[in-house]
């Protein structure tokens, strides 16, 4: 905490470089215990000041000048954000940052006085972040090992079973897979969306995934049927937008034969949802639809979370 007051005081100016990476150091050997102490005192010690906005905000009202509402903006802001901002420093300043807010965000259910300072670190985040900022790579069976085996790692919507299946879905003619990488996070993928062309849309996800044994098929349409958020630290920094309409753009220019866009995917929470219904509000949401036609997701041998089956029969 003395590092911390040291590295946004003027004498952090000139050192902060050397202040930031001790701090990340010590940090770097915390036990669960002093992670949430530490996020703690930092919350509480660099907040805005109340009586010092007060007392902004009344200068404002009188001065009414750029001067005036910049010390204001700045009273509003506090310290934690120039914190951040300066703990970005030390070298992997930002990997650091990234892993820092991912043990934060484990600590906000029970302790929801932390979420200010998880909303001033996702409000840096999404400029550091900006798509702007940001490398999309297409990913083939020639991209680098490193990366592929992270693609493994990180795809949670449809598990890459091996090598052999990463494969299948890397060089097979209908398929096309995008991830966005920052600059200062080398081979280290942010998010990735897996795509699948299509003549028509696909009625089930079994026969997206499904391997294609004709290649010469007059596809018209693609399907964005996984998309996976690699860093949990990045959790709420809005970036699958950004990079579906992207890839959309990729997609036409390089098959402008493509004319549709669409996704097929799991629906987490669905089930335990339906279950929860009764018949007479389910007639209510459905109106005029035969209900009875839903009775298989009422059966004990469907088992909740297993969503291939739910997506197989929700399609």
């Amino acid at each position: 905490l003395q590092l911390c007051n040291d590295l946004i005081s003027f004498k952090g100016i000139a050192s902060g470089i050397a202040i930031a990476r001790e701090i990340t150091e010590i940090y770097s050997v915390f036990d669960i215990d002093q992670k949430l102490s530490f996020f703690k005192e930092i919350n509480k010690q660099f907040s805005p000041n109340s009586n010092e906005v007060e007392k902004k905000i009344a200068q404002y009202l009188q001065e009414k000048n750029e001067q005036s509402l910049n010390a204001l903006g700045s009273a509003v802001e506090g310290n934690r954000q120039e914190l951040i901002r300066r703990l970005n420093m030390a070298p992997n300043g930002t990997p650091f940052l990234v892993s820092m807010r991912e043990d934060l965000i484990k600590f906000l259910p029970i302790n929801p006085e932390l979420k200010n300072l998880d909303e001033d670190i996702r409000h840096l985040f999404k400029s550091w972040f900006n798509p702007g900022f940001l490398r999309l790579e297409k990913i083939t069976w020639d991209s680098k090992a490193a990366v592929l085996e992270k693609i493994m790692k990180y795809e949670k919507v449809h598990k890459i079973k091996d090598m052999n299946d990463l494969k299948r879905r890397l060089q097979q003619e209908d398929r096309r897979f995008f991830a966005y990488f920052h600059p200062v996070l080398e081979d280290e993928p942010l998010i990735f969306v897996e795509v699948a062309f299509t003549k028509g849309v696909g009625n089930s996800i079994q026969e997206i995934i499904k391997p294609k044994t004709d290649e010469k098929s007059n596809y018209d349409t693609a399907t964005f049927y996984s998309i996976n958020n690699c860093q949990n630290g990045l959790m709420r920094v809005t970036l699958g937008n950004f990079l579906i309409k992207r890839v959309v753009f990729e997609i036409q220019e390089e098959n402008p034969k493509i004319k549709n866009f669409g996704t097929l995917s799991p629906l987490p929470g669905f089930a335990d949802w339906f279950l929860s219904l009764s018949s007479e509000k389910l007639k209510d949401i459905l109106k005029d639809y035969e209900i009875s036609k839903l009775d298989f997701l009422r059966s004990p041998s469907l088992k909740i979370g297993e969503p291939k089956m739910l997506e197989e029969k929700a399609a």
